[in-house]
C-alpha cells in the first residue's frame, strides 16, 4: 500500500499521521480471507499545528502524492471527525463498518433457519455482506454451508 509507505516516511519526519483502514474479504483461488484496505484510498490525515505549513516537505515525501487543497487553501479536517473514526476501530485498529464484522473465524454460532429449529456450528468467513460460511454440526460431522447472516447468533 502506497499509503503505508507515506505514513512511515511522514512519521519519520516527526508528523502525527492517521491512516484509517478497514477489513475486507479477499477471495483468491477458492480461498477466502480477511485483509486490510485503506478506508479512504490514497488519503492520510496529518495533524499539524495551525502555524505549521510545510507543504513542500509533505508533498515530496516518498509515497505521498500531494495535500488536498483548493487553490492556496489547505482545508483542515476537524478533530471531531478523527475522534469519530477512531471510535469505530476494533482492538486491532481497523474500522468496523457494520454488524457483519461482529463474527470472527472460529466463533461458535447458532443457526436458526426455521422456526424452533436451530443448529450449532463454527463461523468460518463472511461471503459478501449478507451470507456467511459456517461449519455446521450435522450428524456428528461438520458440513460447510452458506447461511444468511440474519440467521446467526452467538451460542
Amino acid at each position: 500500500m502506497k499509503e503505508q509507505i507515506a505514513k512511515v516516511n511522514l512519521e519519520n519526519q516527526g508528523y502525527k499521521v492517521y491512516f484509517p483502514q478497514i477489513k475486507v474479504i479477499r477471495r483468491h483461488a477458492r480461498r477466502v480471507g480477511l485483509t486490510k484496505k485503506a478506508f479512504f484510498p490514497g488519503y492520510l490525515f496529518i495533524h499539524l499545528a495551525s502555524n505549521e505549513c510545510q507543504w513542500q516537505s509533505i508533498s515530496s515525501t516518498r509515497g505521498a502524492i500531494r495535500p488536498v487543497r483548493f487553490g492556496e487553501y489547505y482545508p483542515p479536517v476537524p478533530d471531531w471527525i478523527i475522534v469519530e473514526l477512531r471510535s469505530r476501530e476494533d482492538e486491532s485498529g481497523l474500522i468496523i463498518l457494520d454488524e457483519t464484522e461482529k463474527y470472527k473465524t472460529g466463533d461458535r454460532v447458532k443457526v436458526s433457519l426455521l422456526e424452533n429449529i436451530e443448529q450449532t456450528g463454527v463461523f468460518q468467513a463472511l461471503h459478501g455482506n449478507e451470507r456467511a460460511l459456517i461449519l455446521l454440526d450435522f450428524l456428528q460431522e461438520q458440513a460447510r454451508t452458506m447461511v444468511p447472516l440474519s440467521a446467526l447468533s452467538f451460542c
